[in-house]
């Protein structure tokens, strides 16, 4: 086990469909301090990721940073809120008949109330995520 440790190590990989970049910044301390920047979504790894480190580095000021970009096409299902975008198309037709604005209402303009739309993703396996980050990791201590 590594007793202090003062330096910086970078590694990234493919693994399993995503591209995975592990980043270790460390500098002397008297504790284990551990502090994170992990991709939006992923926010799960960074209990594992402090206890993992905490295993392999006895004291420190250490900072990971952690992205996750995934490569394949995920299973996302896009929504539409019909009676919500039907209400927005009418609230427009209405202002525009009011005020004598021409009415030139498109799908582009609806798209605009992104609030219309909903995003179904297929949940990610967070064992085959922490896999690959804790690959990754390990080659950027060593």
């Amino acid at each position: 086990m590594i007793r202090s440790m003062t330096g910086y190590g970078r590694d990234e990989e493919t693994v399993d469909g995503r591209y995975i970049i592990v980043e270790i910044k460390s500098v002397n301390h008297r504790y284990f301090e551990f502090s994170s920047r992990i991709t939006r979504g992923y926010s799960f790894l960074d209990e594992k990721l402090k206890a993992y480190l905490q295993n392999r580095i006895s004291r420190g000021k250490i900072d990971c940073f952690v992205s996750i970009e995934t490569l394949e096409d995920a299973d996302v299902q896009v929504l539409v809120n019909h009676p919500l975008a039907a209400g927005y198309l009418n609230a427009l037709k209405e202002i525009g008949e009011k005020y004598g604005i021409p009415n030139d209402v498109t799908v582009s303009t609806l798209a605009k109330y992104s609030d219309i739309f909903t995003i179904h993703k297929a949940p990610d396996d967070e064992d085959a995520i922490w896999d690959g980050v804790r690959q990754v990791t390990d080659r950027a201590l060593d």
